[in-house]
């Protein structure tokens, strides 16, 4: 049963997916917290904030197969820390603009963070999880590692404001809960095996051995 063989051989890469996915709590924030900090708080207009999002879309569609390329020259691992990294910093610079008011501001880093950074990780994630496992259980190890991981992000934004608050200054408290969660997420692509030069039927196997990977 691809389950069993799954958890009995597999299951440090199943959790390594969970933590892994929940980089997706920096969408949550971007789409969820930070449009409603911006209107409800700062008292900042809903259209605009809403077309930061539709341009960081746009600008995704064209910068997510760029990433993905790099990825097949550089390897996942860098492509994907390096999206991690860059969104950690660049919350602050978004959800700072919001409290500044500053339309400008929240465009420019709005697109730059969500829209070119963030779909680094985007490009690299479908291909990265899927490769940690054998052929034999890949489906069922990404599936299950990506929506638990998704289901934790999916709270981010509750988790957000009941730590650092409604107020103005709460943008602080967020910013460094979601840089926290981008270092977890690093930590544990760092522990994965590097897969773009892998062989397909080699995936998920240790190099050599032929024994499942730790």
């Amino acid at each position: 049963m691809p389950l069993a063989v799954l958890f009995r051989e597999q299951w440090r890469d199943v959790l390594r997916v969970v933590v892994a996915a929940v980089i997706a709590s920096v969408s949550t924030i971007f789409t969820v917290h930070a449009l409603s900090y911006a209107v409800n708080t700062m008292g900042l207009e809903r259209s605009p904030m809403l077309w930061v999002g539709v341009l960081a879309n746009v600008a995704a569609v064209i910068t997510i197969p760029l990433w993905g390329r790099l990825s097949d020259r550089v390897g996942r691992k860098p492509v994907f820390v390096g999206g991690s990294l860059g969104c950690a910093v660049l919350m602050f610079a978004y959800l700072w603009s919001i409290s500044a008011g500053d339309y400008v501001l929240i465009f420019l880093s709005g697109i730059l963070m969500f829209g070119v950074v963030h779909s680094a990780t985007s490009a690299v994630w479908p291909s990265f999880y899927g490769e940690m496992f054998t052929t034999r259980v890949r489906l069922s190890g990404m599936a299950i590692g990506t929506q638990i991981g998704f289901a934790i992000a999916g709270f981010a934004p509750t988790v957000a404001t009941a730590v650092a608050g409604t107020g103005p200054g709460s943008w602080l408290g967020v910013s460094v809960i979601t840089a926290v969660v981008c270092l977890i997420n690093v930590a544990a692509v760092a522990t994965a095996r590097e897969t773009y030069q892998v062989p397909t039927d080699q995936l998920g196997l240790r190099p050599l051995t032929g024994r499942v990977k730790v």
